[in-house]
């Protein structure tokens, strides 16, 4: 076989092997915007709402789903492995409008329900995300709900940018976090 002919079969290979090569390359992620000082300010303020919202049952449930994006969801995780997720403006509404919250209905309470701390806010391409404790104390041995007392979970919140302002995508509340364990938004 004379060596043309050769050069024409391993080209072809060639070629082939370099087009599976370039078409399997690594596309690079979509850079976050960067937060400015009023975004971090405005979505700390944000989760700082969520949590009164929810604890007061303020508007009939109306004052926490107004704090989520019009497909916003809420996504309570045991560690069972079957994750309950509230999505939409109805079923926000009626979550935070249940009847463990008629005790509570007129701020202030006497006891502290649940609150976020230590938040740490970061950029993300669809907006920002933030992960903090969701602590659960108890006033003087008394608490809302003796199964939560003292309970020391974490929120997982991802955050968009509407004409209304920073809106809550949604929020994982992992009430049983793992040692070390990383939980994803989704689900």
């Amino acid at each position: 076989m004379s060596r043309t002919v050769m050069e024409w079969r391993v080209i072809p290979g060639a070629f082939f092997v370099a087009l599976l090569l370039l078409s399997n390359r690594v596309v690079p992620a979509e850079a976050p915007v960067p937060l400015s000082a009023m975004d971090y300010i405005q979505i700390q303020q944000l989760v700082n709402r969520i949590n009164f919202a929810l604890d007061y049952c303020s508007s009939g449930g109306r004052d926490f789903a107004d704090l989520f994006a019009d497909d916003g969801r809420y996504v309570i995780d045991n560690g069972d492995g079957k994750p309950r997720i509230i999505s939409g403006r109805e079923q926000l509404m009626a979550m935070a409008s249940g009847p463990a919250c008629r005790a509570t209905r007129n701020p202030p309470s006497p006891v502290i329900l649940h609150t976020a701390e230590s938040l740490v806010i970061e950029a993300s391409p669809s907006g920002a995300t933030e992960t903090s404790y969701a602590i659960y104390p108890s006033f003087k041995g008394k608490s809302a709900s003796e199964d939560i007392a003292g309970q020391i979970g974490l929120y997982h919140d991802e955050f968009v940018r509407t004409a209304g302002g920073w809106r809550i995508k949604a929020r994982r509340h992992e009430s049983s976090p793992a040692a070390g364990g990383k939980s994803p938004i989704g689900s």
